[in-house]
């Protein structure tokens, strides 16, 4: 836009309703209208004549002079968007804040004169909205992912549970068959010495049976509440409660640490704490509980001082029916934390203590601040 006629006149440009300055080439403030004069607060009386760059000496800045300096010289307009130029010529608002800008700049040659005309306009009001807009958007993309990872952990759950039911079904039915295997045999056994030897093993089987039922219904549990953020200090505590820990020092330094798991995370600890204190032998005096973030994620480690497992055990520790006595606990573990993409290994050293490690990926864990 070139202007090739006189310039506005004071009284025109007193009644825009965006701030309006117009320079001459050595860029002198030639017109400051009433608009400008409310958001800087500065009288036209006091700028009029004034080179602008003495009261705003950022327009000395190349990424401004240059355009400027072309439109004096009666080149194209230049605009300075809000995006770039946010504060063109600052202006406060009343609670101290700037107001969001967008400048044009356009050429007008007058009596043989070159000017630069600055239309700004304020448009704090649509930044807001743009903000805000942003800001519900982000928020609802975030409930939509978390939605989605709920739903994903949730059909992962349930597929794990179908698959475990048959199996789970299969095996109790093989304690059964073995048990009614023994009361036939006590029918027809009429030592003392050997039924009493058939009755201890049917208690055994008993027991073994137990022990699957229990399972199953712990493991039914795992993805019927949608995983949410757990606090993990809280989840240790809970745990500890249920357990005889008298004599032992369990020591945590979490700080506020939450990872994304299924409810059942409590089980979790409850299971390795109880492991601790069924196989660490008498000289473990203590369980420490600590987290370390590394390039898997973040490790929340799990150690004892006790007797340790033997490297060749690990490889199957979290297999289903694998273990001292039913087999079920570590299996339990695994498939809970799996159901959020967290894994567990063990990494003790025999003799020294056992050391279970919990591998919690980047977006699985956060530090609540209070």
């Amino acid at each position: 836009m070139n202007i090739s006629s006189s310039l506005p006149t004071v009284e025109y440009l007193d009644i825009l309703p965006l701030g309006v300055v117009v320079l001459a080439n050595d860029y002198s403030v030639v017109s400051w209208n009433r608009t400008i004069s409310e958001w800087t607060g500065i009288p036209a009386e006091e700028i009029a004549g004034r080179d602008i760059r003495e009261r705003f000496p950022h327009l000395r800045d190349t990424r401004y002079a240059l355009r400027i300096q072309q439109v004096l010289e009666g080149g194209p307009a230049a605009l300075f968007s809000t995006q770039f130029h946010p504060h063109f010529i600052p202006a406060p608002l009343p609670d101290g804040t700037l107001r969001f800008q967008k400048t044009s700049v356009h050429s007008s040659h007058t009596g043989g004169k070159n000017y630069a005309i600055f239309f700004i306009d304020d448009v704090t009001e649509l930044v807001a909205q743009v903000h805000a807009f942003r800001k519900m958007k982000d928020m609802a993309y975030a409930e939509v992912e978390e939605r989605k990872r709920k739903e994903e952990a949730l059909a992962l759950a349930n597929k794990k549970i179908n698959l475990l039911s048959s199996i789970t079904r299969h095996d109790i039915l093989n304690q059964i068959m073995a048990l009614k295997f023994y009361i036939e045999l006590m029918r027809e056994e009429k030592d003392p010495a050997v039924i009493s030897e058939i009755l201890q093993k049917e208690e055994s089987l008993a027991g073994v049976i137990e022990h699957q039922v229990n399972f199953a219904r712990d493991y039914q549990e795992m993805g019927i509440h949608a995983p949410a953020w757990q606090q993990v200090n809280e989840s240790i505590e809970n745990a500890i409660a249920s357990l005889p820990t008298k004599g032992i020092d369990i020591i945590k330094d979490l700080d506020s640490l939450e990872v994304f798991a299924d409810p059942l995370l409590e089980k979790v600890f409850y299971n390795l704490i109880d492991n601790a204190l069924n196989y660490g032998g008498p000289t473990m005096t203590s369980i420490r509980v600590t987290s370390e973030k590394t390039t898997e994620g973040l490790v929340l480690s799990l150690e004892d001082n006790g007797t340790g497992i033997e490297a060749k055990d690990r490889e199957y520790l979290f297999t289903h029916g694998f273990g001292k006595h039913t087999g079920l606990g570590l299996f339990l573990i695994r498939e809970i934390l799996s159901i959020t993409g967290i894994g567990i290994r063990e990494a003790g050293s025999p003799g020294k203590g056992a050391r279970f490690e919990i591998v919690v990926p980047e977006g699985k864990y956060r530090y609540k601040r209070e």
